[in-house]
């Protein structure tokens, strides 16, 4: 199966970009949109987005998380409107939803995949409920006979955040952060795929526990991490997966120019 990832559409009027990236993943099997899909969470910006999706891979199946641009004042009506239309689109999947706002799907025979919804407030990142969300994803793991897991959150862990340094908080409290990569740990094989960044595409490897995380970057124009805040394409990803293997491509979604490339055993 092949999986195409982006984030971070920020669609707000003028769908040129979103429409182009759409299109460099027409031949993908599933697409999986990693939060920010519009820019200020309206209905109308949601209904444009549906139009690209159908003007562009009408039938290929899409699934996604909120990102904080998608639930302004933690407010996700309009975002989970536009998430029951995608749902009606992925006739051949079995996606179960849970009342804490997560959700799992069986990917392949090897694979499933688990969406989390955090809520955004004063730049923090939050799992309601005390985390119901995070008991959510632990007990169905328990559960779960997969070979491998997918777990698709906006913002990434502090641990495997490609902006880290010794002075940053992480995205969400504490407790929840460390709460979620212990779940992460104590299950190994999963590959966490997240956005927000707004920075150069990012791939890591924990050989520890064969956890491997993508941060996605964004469609808009990206900042080169390192670098002198000049900016390159938008990107997305395109992931293989294999009964034993994950072949992991991303590339700008103008000239196509490979941000990375790698084949991983998990």
């Amino acid at each position: 199966m092949k999986i195409g990832l982006m984030s971070d559409l920020h669609l707000y009027r003028k769908p040129r970009t979103v429409l182009k990236a759409l299109e460099c993943l027409r031949d993908v099997d599933l697409l999986l949109i990693a939060g920010d899909l519009v820019d200020r969470g309206t209905r109308e910006q949601y209904d444009l987005l549906a139009q690209c999706i159908q003007d562009t891979i009408s039938t290929i199946p899409v699934l996604c998380v909120s990102g904080n641009h998608d639930n302004p004042r933690q407010d996700d009506t309009n975002y989970r409107s536009f998430e029951r239309y995608l749902n009606t689109r992925c006739t051949d999947m079995a996606i179960i939803h849970d009342e804490s706002g997560a959700f799992k799907v069986d990917i392949d025979d090897y694979t499933d995949l688990y969406g989390l919804n955090p809520l955004y407030n004063q730049k923090l990142f939050s799992f309601p409920e005390h985390g119901q969300q995070l008991t959510y994803l632990e007990s169905t793991l328990s559960e779960s006979m997969a070979k491998r897991h997918i777990i698709m959150c906006h913002a990434p862990l502090i641990e495997h955040n490609p902006q880290r340094n010794g002075n940053m908080p992480p995205y969400f409290s504490k407790e929840q952060d460390g709460r979620l990569q212990d779940i992460i740990d104590k299950f190994g094989h999963v590959i966490f795929l997240s956005g927000h960044t707004h920075i150069t595409p990012s791939v890591e490897f924990d050989e520890a526990f064969n956890n491997l995380y993508i941060n996605d970057g964004s469609i808009c124009p990206t900042t080169v991490k390192g670098g002198n805040g000049d900016t390159r394409q938008g990107n997305v990803t395109e992931l293989e997966l294999l009964s034993d293997r994950l072949n992991i491509k991303i590339y700008g979604i103008y000239t196509k120019i490979g941000f990375f490339s790698d084949n991983v055993e998990l």
